[in-house]
Formats: C-alpha cells, structure tokens, sequence
C-alpha cells in the first residue's frame, strides 16, 4: 500500500485484541508497527494474539485492564510508559454486546454499555494524550446505527455507540490543535457474535441492501484494512461506515 501504510517506528495500543482486534493487530505489525494489547477477562485470547505477532519482529506489549476505570486507564498507560515513549495509534475495540428487551432493560444494562462504551473510550484517549505526538490517530469503534437506520432489543448498546459517534465529532475538534486525528469505524455486521446461532447471524447478512455474499473473515479483513487507513489517513471527525449495505 506505499509507503503511507509504512508504521515502522509506531506504536499502536489496541483495547481489545480478541476476534477481530487480532486480526487489527496483525495488520498493522505487518506494515512494521509495536503493538500494545489490553483486555479486561479474556486474557487467553490476548496471550493467542501477542504470540501470533512474534513472526512480525515487532515490540509487544500485553496489559490487563478494565479501561472503563479512569483509574485503571492511568495504570495501564504508566505501564505503557516503562515500554514505549509514544503512542502513535489509539484503537479503542473493548466492548459488549447484548440482546436486551425494550421491557426488561435494568440499570445495570444501561450501566455496563456506557461504561464500556463511552468511559471505555474517554479514559483511554486522555490519559494518553501526553505521550500522543502531533499526527497521532485515535480510532474510535461507534455502530452503523450511529448514522443509519436502527434495530430493536440492543437500546442500550445502541444509545452508547451514538455517544461514541458524537464523542469522535467532538474530540476531532477538541484536539485538532494538538495535531490529532479523530475518527470512529461504524461497522454493521462484522463478525458473528459469541452465542447467537448461525441461522440468526446469516438472517442479519441477508438485511443488506446490497445482493452480494461475504464471508465472516472477508469482513474482519475489510475492518482491519479500514484501521490501517485511517492510521494514516488526513482525515478528521468522520464517522466511516462498514455497513455492508446495512444503511
């Protein structure tokens, strides 16, 4: 992809580095960039991708982290700091997503999207601005609902992404002076949720407006691949669907 896509020399810190935060990470190990992977339980999962990265020849960093605690997003960026001076690339993948009925939703739904969701992303980005240099990029994950037409049984998860989205518009002003580029993904269906049957998941693809079939990996690729152009991209408060023609 030229030498736009060259990372060598960057540090990237991706919350998150399961399913498709994995496959984030191998991308942009391969165009040369060190990798810092959080997650909060699925510590197995990051341990698979850290060590799948090894064949890349970059720095790796592996640290475990609620970041929707302001106070665990400190500690997790002054264990980054005994590793790396900067951080170059913010990616910010930690998130939930659960069926909840309009009539059943509880506090603690509401609770546990905002906190993942909305403090997940916030605490992350300025507890790093201090070692962000000018030209850094922060990528933050919102939902094709944040733009487009919506569903029903996810309110919770759906009113959080938006905040991300709004989020994302704000911070791009908010840290344009400092040279920071601030944009969000808003995916539609990527890849298959853990737990929900494979019949449900195909009927969700075939709502696309577009007749074309595509495999969950091709997806997942194409997620990867939108990461690593906005890495480098001179692009600012946008909001980027991968909807698959969800809209």
């Amino acid at each position: 992809m030229g030498n736009l896509f060259n990372l060598k020399g960057k540090t990237a810190w991706i919350t998150g580095g399961k399913r498709i935060g994995q496959r984030v990470a191998e991308v942009l190990a391969e165009r040369g960039a060190n990798i810092i992977i959080s997650y909060n339980r699925s510590r197995k999962e990051a341990e698979h991708t850290i060590k799948k990265l090894k064949r890349y020849n970059v720095k790796t960093l592996l640290i475990q982290a609620d970041v929707s605690s302001r106070q665990n997003a400190v500690k997790a960026v002054d264990e980054i700091k005994k590793n790396f001076n900067k951080i170059d690339i913010l990616i910010l993948m930690a998130s939930v997503f659960e069926k909840t009925n309009l009539m059943s939703i509880t506090e603690h739904d509401f609770k546990k999207n905002l906190d993942v969701h909305v403090q997940g992303t916030f605490w992350p980005i300025m507890e790093c601005l201090g070692i962000m240099p000018k030209g850094s990029r922060i990528i933050t994950i919102s939902d094709r609902t944040s733009i487009g037409i919506t569903y029903k049984e996810y309110l919770p998860y759906i009113v959080s992404k938006a905040a991300v989205a709004q989020m994302t518009k704000t911070l791009a002003v908010e840290l344009g002076e400092k040279g920071i580029f601030v944009n969000s993904i808003a995916p539609g269906p990527v890849l298959k949720p853990e737990g929900m049957p494979g019949k449900e998941w195909q009927k969700i693809r075939e709502l696309s407006a577009v007749n074309y079939k595509i495999t969950d990996n091709e997806a997942v690729e194409e997620f990867a691949k939108l990461v690593l152009y906005l890495s480098a991209a001179r692009s600012t408060g946008a909001i980027y669907p991968l909807d698959l023609g969800h809209l």
